[in-house]
Order: C-alpha cells, then structure tokens, then sequence
C-alpha cells in the first residue's frame, strides 16, 4: 500500500450536526438533506460539462440519485455537507466496504470552488476512512485536473480508464451473436447467495447491502452456469448494465450479453474499466459506441479488476 497523507481522526459525535473547526460548518448529511444535496451534485455536474463543452444534465434525467440514496442508508456516517447561512454548498460521501474506502460523490457549488469548502470536506471523509481501518482508498473521477490532484495528493494514483459505452439493439444483437453458450453452460436467473459469493471473490469481500439494493432496483438479475456452478452475474437496471463480475474473462462476457439480452435486448449502456480489457476489446467491435471517459484512481490495486464491472460512479 503507498503511504498516504495523514489526517488526523475524527472526534465521535452521536448528532448530525457536531460542530468542526473552520468555515463553512462541516456536518452530517442528513436524510431531509438529499434533495438539496442533489441539486449540488447537477450543478457542479453541469458546470464541469459545460467547461469541457458537453450537454449538461437535468435532475430528472439523473438515474444514480437512487443510487445515492442507498449509499446513505448503508454507510450514513460518511456522508458530510458544508452549510453555510443555512445552505449547502458542498457535499461528499465515503463508502468503506471491508477495508476499502471509496470516494461516492464530491462536489461543490461553482461559486464557491477555489474557498477551501473542497479540502475541508476531503480530509474530513478521508478522516473517517482512517477511522474505519481502511488499507485502501479509491475514486472514480472526472478528467477535472483539479480534481484529480486533490487524489493525487491524497495517496491515490491513477489505475485505468473508465469508458461509458452505448450500445443500440443492432450492437447488441451482434454481442449476443458473438457470445455463446457450450453445452455445459446455461443462463439461469442469478441466485443473491452466489452473487454474494463471487463478488467477494472477486472483489475482494463481501457487499451484501449493495447487492440486495441492485437486486431490487434491478429489471434483470441474471447468471451464467457452468457443470453446476456459478460463473458470472449481471444485473440490468432500466438501460444500464451492472454490476457483474466473473470468474473468468469469458464468464463476465457471457453474463453481459445476457444481461443486455434481457427483455428483448434494446438500447443499453455501460460502464467498463480499462482493466476489463477483453471485455472493452469484445463490445467496441461489435458496435458499441464510446461516450464520456473518467478515472480510476488507487492507493494501492486490489481484488480482481479484470473480473468486475461496476454498476456506475455512485457505488462502484
């Protein structure tokens, strides 16, 4: 593991809203928050697309609000917004799962970038990472230098890209053509136990709240067999793909292709890290189209990369 900054622990409180030194005040994001806290991820969201020059986002447009819903009932305690006057005007969520500590959600209003309300959220999530025991700390990140110093500084270097890839139904009809099943493999509704299983294989521990919330939120939840045993697992929300993870290469691919199979096939998208390699190689020749591209940044690598694709930028 690379040795990171050091930041000091946090001082435990039973309210939301201790009081921390500095301005503006540091507190726990609570869950009448959620809404205003969203408004400030689709505007510093839609102030970074329109400096790159890309279609901004609405809110009613934005799918993983659902997703940071549920990373607040999972992990509440690393959750915090800077409020100043009665407004919030920064916002950042930590998940730990096992002894991995991952960057959700930061963002700050545009009018006050540059004021210090970005490092004093950081260190404090990072703070609370610390306390938790973490060994390894993660982000998936914009192309915001900005940004991405902040990470850098704070032990975590870049791993690999992240694609966004859309596929429209005639790429998907050729994946499905290109994948296929042997006679000792079958696709299977996929079973929560053995999902919970390989993702802590491949992942590196188990994600048991994750996956039960991806499972009702899903419109498919579908497995790969082979002799008997599970192999692969994808999960279709809506248009988007994951997650999923595989034993093997070959597995992911297959649990993929049947996941944007579902219901018909259709317009799907998904997000592949550059670690995914044969997987990013099998979709971009049969049609997929590249959109945005992000970075993975971490201390150190961990779990099986290669094996897993993440279900987006909210939970991993």
């Amino acid at each position: 593991m690379r040795p990171s900054r050091s930041t000091s622990a946090p001082q435990r409180h039973n309210c939301y809203d201790a009081p921390v030194s500095g301005e503006p005040h540091i507190r726990k994001v609570r869950p009448d928050d959620l809404e205003e806290v969203w408004r400030v991820h689709v505007a510093s969201s839609n102030d970074l697309a329109a400096r790159r020059g890309r279609p901004t986002a609405r809110p009613a447009d934005a799918p993983v609000a659902s997703d940071a819903r549920a990373g607040l009932a999972s992990d509440p305690d690393g959750y915090f917004c800077a409020v100043e006057e009665g407004r919030i005007h920064g916002m950042v969520s930590a998940l730990v799962r096992g002894r991995v500590w991952y960057l959700s959600m930061f963002f700050v209003l545009p009018g006050d970038q540059g004021r210090g309300v970005g490092r004093a959220l950081l260190e404090r999530a990072l703070a609370y990472g610390e306390a938790r025991g973490v060994e390894v700390r993660c982000v998936w990140a914009s192309l915001d230098p900005r940004a991405q110093a902040r990470y850098v500084m704070a032990g975590m270097a870049p791993r690999w890209p992240i694609y966004r890839l859309e596929g429209d139904a005639a790429a998907v009809a050729r994946l499905r053509a290109r994948v296929g099943l042997d006679a000792r493999e079958r696709e299977l509704p996929c079973d929560p136990a053995a999902a919970e299983k390989l993702t802590a294989e491949v992942f590196g521990h188990g994600r048991a709240d994750d996956l039960a919330y991806w499972r009702s939120d899903a419109s498919a939840a579908l497995a790969i067999e082979r002799g008997g045993e599970l192999t692969a697992f994808a999960y279709r929300r809506g248009e988007r793909i994951g997650p999923a993870a595989g034993l093997d290469e070959t597995a992911l691919l297959q649990a993929v292709a049947a996941a944007a199979n579902a219901g018909g096939g259709g317009n799907v998208t998904v997000r592949v890290p550059g670690a995914c390699a044969s997987l990013l190689e099998a979709l971009v020749g049969c049609g997929f189209r590249i959109g945005e591209l992000a970075v993975f940044l971490a201390s150190r690598p961990f779990g099986r990369p290669e094996l897993y694709l993440p279900s987006g930028p909210i939970l991993y």
